[in-house]
Parts: structure tokens; C-alpha cells; sequence
């Protein structure tokens, strides 16, 4: 599920939640208009990483899916060899920055905030992979650390969904 489907989601059961259901709100309505013309692209995108060679090389140690690997992969105490360096270094360079920056540039129509939570994802993302590259961690920890990236910054899309709709209404944040 990309990040505008996501978050369109969010938008919407905000405006459901918030009593707009028969009408939706321009920023929700703005928000699916952005998810609706530019996830098929991007979600196209991914699916060309998954069926990359350097994907498919990792596939065993990494999963298809960040936010789900198995007990296995979690336990893997083995650490990255230069070969898995090179492929993860193709992996990151030729699959995944270009669905990131497609992603980024979508966000960016969204909203800067949205921007700004894939950016700190993505930065996360790519330093725990340095880690990996550099023998510091293991693929288990490498993956799990992935893992609670992926749950943060889904966290963090469905809070700016709803401080989106929110500001929309013109409903005040509650309180902690």
C-alpha cells in the first residue's frame, strides 16, 4: 500500500469519523485526487523492486515486505558480505531511489509534513543499511530495525491524516 493510499485512508475515516460523510472535504478530496493519479505509478515502481535481481538475491534474508518479516529473518545472526553489500548497494541505487523519489515528489503535493516524514523514514532506512553494509549489525537486526521503521512512519502518516482533517474542520488537537 503506498503512502497516499495510506493517508488517503486516513483522511477519510477522519471525515467519516468527523460526521462529514455524505460530503467530502476538500482536503480529503484534493488528497484523492493526488493518490489516485500518482500510486499506480508508484506502486508500479515497487513492484519493479521485488522483481529486481538484487531483490531476488535478498529476498531469503530481507522478505518482500519491511513491515513483516518472519521469526526466522528476525533471528538471522549472519552479517552482510561484500556480495550483499553490492547488492544491496544496486538494490538501493537503482530500484529503490527512483520509487523514493517519486514518492517524495507525490508527498510533496500532499503536504510538506508528509514530505518531511518519508524523508526522516528514508534516512532512517539508509543508515540502518549502512550499518548492515558495514558488519555492525546483523540481517536479524538489520530487519527487525526495518520493521519498526516501516510501523513508525505508518504511525506518523495516519497522525498527519488526521491532523490534516482536523485542520480541515477546523477541530482543535487533543490533549495528552
Amino acid at each position: 500500500m503506498t503512502l497516499l493510499v495510506v493517508l488517503s485512508k486516513a483522511v477519510a475515516i477522519g471525515a467519516v469519523l468527523g460526521g462529514c460523510a455524505s460530503r467530502t472535504p476538500p482536503e480529503a478530496a484534493r488528497v484523492h485526487g493526488i493518490a489516485a493519479t500518482d500510486a499506480p505509478a508508484i506502486d508500479a515502481c515497487w513492484r519493479k523492486v521485488l522483481a529486481s535481481p538484487p531483490h531476488q538475491a535478498l529476498r531469503g534474508r530481507i522478505g518482500d515486505h519491511a513491515d513483516s518479516p518472519t521469526a526466522a529473518m528476525k533471528s538471522n545472526p549472519a552479517k552482510a558480505t561484500p556480495q550483499d553489500a553490492a547488492l544491496l548497494q544496486s538494490l538501493q541505487q537503482d530500484y529503490l531511489a527512483p520509487c523514493r523519489k517519486m514518492a517524495l515528489q507525490s508527498a510533496a503535493r500532499v503536504s510538506p509534513t508528509i514530505m518531511a516524514i518519508l524523508n526522516d523514514s528514508y534516512a532512517r532506512a539508509d543508515a540502518n543499511t549502512v550499518r548492515l553494509v558495514g558488519r555492525e549489525i546483523t540481517w536479524g537486526e538489520y530487519v527487525s530495525e526495518n520493521q519498526a521503521i516501516v510501523t513508525h512512519r505508518r504511525a506518523e502518516l495516519l497522525a498527519a491524516g488526521e491532523t490534516m482533517q482536523r485542520e480541515q474542520q477546523g477541530t482543535p488537537a487533543p490533549r495528552s
